[in-house]
Order: C-alpha cells, then sequence, then structure tokens
C-alpha cells in the first residue's frame, strides 16, 4: 500500500511539473560561444535550462548598442528576474503577464530570467539599434543555433 501512494504521489508531481523538461530540445542549454564571436559581436543569447527557467541574454564587448524586444506567451510569465541592468534599461511587463518589454542599452552584459506557467510557446520580436536583429547574431540553445529573422517563437513539445 505504501509504495502504491509513493507511486502515485511521484506520478502527481511529474505532471504537475509538467513543462520542467518539455521545451524544444533547440532551446535547451547555454548557447557555447566561442571567446571571438563574443568579442565581435553584439549578440543575443536565448536558452532554457533545467530549472525550467528562459535566460535573454545581451553580449555587447565592442560598441554602444541598444537591444529592444517584446516577449509573449500564450502562458503567464512568473519570477521574472533583471541582472546587471543599468541606467536607462529596463524590463516592463504587462498587467496578464503575458507581454515582456525590454530595452539593454550600452555596453557589458545585461540578462532578463523568467519561468512560463501554462504556455505552450513563447514569442520573441528582437531589434538592435532599432533595425531588425540579423537572425545570425541570436544564439538559441546550447548548440547556438540561428533564427531565419528577428521574430520567431519556441514551442512547448
Amino acid at each position: 500500500m505504501k509504495k502504491l501512494i509513493l507511486c502515485v504521489i511521484t506520478c502527481l508531481m511529474v505532471t504537475l511539473s509538467g513543462t520542467a523538461f518539455a521545451w524544444s530540445d533547440r532551446s535547451e542549454g547555454r548557447p557555447e560561444q566561442t571567446l571571438g564571436q563574443l568579442m565581435n559581436t553584439a549578440s543575443l543569447s536565448i536558452w532554457h535550462d533545467r530549472n525550467d527557467v528562459f535566460h535573454v541574454k545581451s553580449t555587447n564587448l565592442r560598441g554602444r548598442h541598444v537591444f529592444t524586444g517584446v516577449i509573449q506567451t500564450d502562458g503567464r510569465f512568473y519570477n521574472i528576474q533583471e541582472k546587471e541592468l543599468e541606467n536607462g534599461d529596463f524590463v516592463k511587463v504587462d498587467r496578464d503577464h503575458n507581454t515582456i518589454r525590454f530595452r539593454f542599452t550600452g555596453r557589458g552584459l545585461d540578462e532578463i530570467n523568467f519561468n512560463i506557467r501554462k504556455g505552450k510557446t513563447v514569442k520573441f520580436d528582437l531589434y538592435r539599434d532599432d533595425r531588425e536583429m540579423p537572425g545570425k547574431d541570436i544564439f538559441i540553445g546550447k548548440k547556438g543555433w540561428h533564427p531565419r529573422d528577428n521574430n520567431f517563437r519556441l514551442k512547448n513539445n
């Protein structure tokens, strides 16, 4: 009887954690960029980790660039964390918690992290210096694949 109860509790916990490892394999793991890529390209890295957290990180080690974007989900964003933001940078979440707008300015590294509850997709619309961000400067997941353009979505499997 105890084994049955333990089995039911385990199944319930796995079911409730639902999305923990369910996002596209293409988005799993931090991109492995070379030092040359990091030094020479004002880029955005996007990845999902084992703790069910999405990361969006700008790398801007040369020159001054402004990254802006809108991130949307059919679920709700929660546990939104900002890292290394400076003056002029912002992260804004709408009232329904399904849209994030951000602006990263200047030089260096800026990052936002978030979870998604009950969502099947997350859509990105990304810009650098008020122009559509080239897909080649967006690195997604461990293999650092590039989307076709600045407007793309990731799906929960």
